[in-house]
């Protein structure tokens, strides 16, 4: 009996850890797209482009499933990124570069809270 703990156990930890990969590597998809819309910004690309990219990296935030507690930190990153994407509608680079920065330092502290 105490043989089949030890294996429910490790199944239960092997699948797990799978499925935290699958968030940690949706996390770094979402870095990368925020790291890319900053890049264009800085580099001088049009707003359309990087709004564009914004919204590539919010549809990606809702791929990824969290629980409860860190699904509420990713909708405060999130809310980043959209103000982000107002600023620049508006035409302000400088508060949208600001609030990239936020949702990307956002999202690294997520990563870790897994």
């Amino acid at each position: 009996m105490k043989f089949l703990k030890y294996i429910a156990l490790s199944l239960f930890l092997t699948l797990s850890s799978t499925a935290f990969a699958d968030v940690y590597s949706d996390i770094d998809d979402v870095s990368a797209k925020i790291t890319e819309a900053e890049m264009a910004l800085k580099n001088g690309a049009s707003s359309d482009d990087v709004i564009i990219l914004i919204r590539e990296a919010n549809k990606l935030t809702k791929i990824f499933k969290l629980p409860d507690t860190l699904a509420i930190k990713r909708q405060r990153a999130n809310k980043h990124l959209k103000k982000a994407r107002l600023a620049i509608n508006k035409g302000d680079t400088a508060a949208g570069e600001a609030h990239l920065e936020k949702a990307a330092e956002d999202f690294k502290k997520l990563k870790g809270m897994i």
